[in-house]
This record gives C-alpha cells, structure tokens and sequence, in this order.
C-alpha cells in the first residue's frame, strides 16, 4: 500500500484496470464486471478532473461508484428482460416457460384415456396428460396446464 501511494495512482491506472475488467466480462458468464469497470471509469474521470485525490479517496469513489453501478444496473437488465416488447423475447415468447408455451394448444389423443390420463407426445417430448375423464382415441384436449410434470387438460366439446 505504501508502495502505491509513493508512486501515486493516476487516471490511467484507474482505466487500465476498467479494461482488464471489461475483459473478465467478456470470458465470465453474466453482466457483473462491466459495472464495476464502470466504476473505475468514473473514478479514472474523477481522478483527472480533481488531480489532488489521494489514495483513499479514490478508493472510497471506486467503491461506491461500485456499488451504485451494481445495483443500477442490476435494476436495469431485470427490466430489459422482464419487459413485455423486450426483441430479444419476441421472438421466442413461452421460452423455456413449458406452461405459457402448451396452454391453450388444442391437440388430439393418440390413445383412449386409462382412469383419466394417457401419454402424449408435444414438440419431442413425451408428458402424462391428465383430464379426469375418459376419453377415446381420436378426441381433442385443450391445455390447461401443467402441475409437475403432468399436463393438466379438458375435453373440447365437438
């Protein structure tokens, strides 16, 4: 620490470190490097505006700078993906929600029913469907929904 502050940190260290951050963020999963590049942004910012800042002090910026940028944004990528006109999930609406994808879809049973439930085949994938009445081969079931892993259904009146 001495070593650091007789040497004197200046903005470009303060830049310097945003980019090696920015590289951690391009090989770690997931958005939390970038902000705290953000903060040693500002800090460099800071740092070569107000050029007396000791040590501590621009530790003290970075760290709230840190803090701040994290919960920012945090906040802001929770509302890009939970936004309803978000295009990254337009084009996919239902993914990876097996409820919001099958509910509603009309689809026609390959076997007659046993004590309510038989087996269906939907997008490659083999489920129980439950209705909790028989029904015959041939008959269509709505979804309804799903409890676990068996899909809930009604009959389709014809």
């Amino acid at each position: 620490m001495d070593f650091l502050i007789s040497v004197g940190v200046t903005y470009w260290h303060w830049w310097s470190l945003a980019a090696i951050l920015l590289v951690f963020e391009m090989l770690a999963p997931g958005v939390f490097f970038l902000w705290v590049a953000f903060a040693a942004v500002v800090t460099g910012i800071a740092k070569l505006l107000f050029g007396g800042m000791g040590l501590e002090i621009q530790l003290l910026v970075f760290a709230l700078c840190g803090v701040v940028a994290t919960f920012a944004g945090r906040r802001w990528v929770m509302r890009r993906i939970n936004a309803k006109g978000d295009d990254d999930n337009a084009n996919a609406p239902g993914l990876n929600q097996r409820e919001l994808q099958f509910r509603g879809r009309v689809i026609t049973l390959p076997h007659d029913m046993i004590d309510g439930e038989t087996r269906v085949v939907l997008d490659g994938t083999t489920w129980r469907l439950y209705v909790g009445q028989l029904l015959k081969t041939g008959d269509q079931v709505r979804i309804t929904g799903i409890k676990g892993t068996v899909l809930q259904g009604e009959a389709v009146s014809k």
